[in-house]
């Protein structure tokens, strides 16, 4: 199914805006280079597609990319509307990727975020297969413990019982060995750089129970008992990685967040050439202090500057939260990110880049995405004595259990 559907101002590049895509400095937003074997570089590009209706246009978008002279391989994911070409650059150029895919009957734009978010991807996914592994095995085991809960005397036979411990020691074995790879992971590399953290008194504790109850499930007269921890040890790692995954999932919004913001600004402007009779389309990152910029209705300011020409009202609900379209004369100052309402007006830069309050929203944000406040360095201070004493405790703990009832004595 081909439905084409006219793109909006804010989802598509005019066909005169093309050619901005070439410019190694754009490119970068969205482009990742490699360098073959020999000698020769490789490009692999994201973009974000629009018009696509079922699985079935994955595979017309592809075929128009991979027509292409130089486009050495095309993947396009029906689900996520995105696609990533690796293509030689001496051969093509992504401004010709988009015309082929528009010339498909769809429509494409950069995707500057497409690492981060496939990353993000990758790991909600592993972590929703965690979870789910882990779950559904502590299901299981707490369905072969629970005869041995409830039957009294000898209403459980020792060779049943010790069927239902063999079922649960198999059932445990994928929720060590996939679902808590995470906590021995995070463990051993506490280890090599000398550092105790929450992910080794996890792992000791899994690990512990684990070979206790294998031990008991092998060999019930044994130095173990003959008691199995299988359900408490699969429920307690399937509640741990859901608290992890729900954590996981608010970092993700809070980067979802930042992108939104970022999307914001627009790629390429429209800048006055001399008397400003003549007009160039060129990437917002080569706007320069004192450039002459048009800025049609209903598209974003580039950069922070003044108003020229014409009377207008922004949006500048993203820098002060308020809805309410703000009048713009000439002399009044704009800012990068908010939205022309009114009429196409002229205005001149004065900040760019790092320099405008766009970018200096954006560093705020970051800055509290990757800062901690002062309670959590308070309690990263105090984790590792309190990790310490816990692990002396539970190691005397076990020493006073072992002297007091020894090995093969009825407890």
């Amino acid at each position: 199914m081909n439905a084409v559907v006219a793109p909006s101002r804010t989802e598509s590049l005019h066909t005169s805006d093309l050619d901005v895509l070439d410019d190694p400095i754009e490119q970068q937003r969205f482009t990742r280079w490699t360098e073959e074997a020999d000698g020769q570089r490789r490009a692999e590009s994201a973009f974000q597609l629009s018009g696509m209706y079922c699985a079935a246009c994955a595979g017309i978008i592809e075929a128009a990319l991979s027509g292409l002279p130089g486009v050495e391989e095309a993947s396009v994911n029906s689900a996520s509307r995105r696609a990533m070409v690796r293509w030689d650059p001496a051969r093509t150029s992504p401004s010709a990727m988009v015309r082929a895919i528009r010339g498909a009957g769809y429509d494409a734009v950069p995707d500057a975020a497409a690492s981060a978010r496939e990353l993000r991807r990758k790991e909600r996914r592993q972590a929703l297969w965690r979870v789910f592994v882990a779950s559904f095995c502590a299901m299981q085991v707490m369905m072969f413990a629970t005869p041995s809960y409830v039957a009294h005397g000898g209403e459980l036979p020792l060779d049943l019982r010790q069927l239902l411990n063999w079922a649960s020691w198999l059932v445990s074995i994928p929720v060590m060995a996939f679902s808590a790879g995470p906590f021995f992971k995070g463990a051993w590399a506490s280890l090599r750089t000398r550092r105790i953290g929450m992910d080794i008194p996890v792992a000791l504790g899994l690990l512990v129970t684990f070979v206790a109850s294998s031990g008991a499930t092998f060999d019930p007269q044994g130095p173990f008992g003959h008691e199995v921890y299988f359900d408490s040890l699969t429920m307690f790692v399937s509640f741990l990685l859901a608290g992890r995954f729900l954590e996981m999932s608010a970092r993700h919004r809070a980067a979802e967040s930042l992108e939104d913001t970022l999307s914001r600004m627009p790629e390429t402007a429209l800048r006055l050439v001399g008397d400003g009779e003549a007009v160039e389309t060129v990437s917002v990152l080569r706007l320069a202090r004192g450039d002459r910029v048009r800025v049609p209705v209903g598209a974003a300011f580039p950069a922070d500057g003044r108003l020229e020409q014409g009377c207008t009202q922004a949006d500048e609900s993203l820098l002060t939260g308020e809805s309410r379209p703000v009048d713009k004369r000439a002399g009044d100052e704009v800012v990068a990110g908010s939205l022309n309402l009114s009429v196409p007006v002229t205005m001149r830069v004065e900040r760019v880049g790092a320099d405008t309050r766009h970018e200096a929203i954006v560093a705020m944000m970051r800055d509290a995405m990757s800062q901690r406040p002062a309670l959590a360095r308070w309690a990263d201070a105090w984790a590792g004595p309190f990790l310490w004493t816990v692990l002396i405790l539970a190691l005397g703990s076990g020493l006073v259990w072992f002297w007091m009832i020894p090995p093969g004595a009825c407890g």
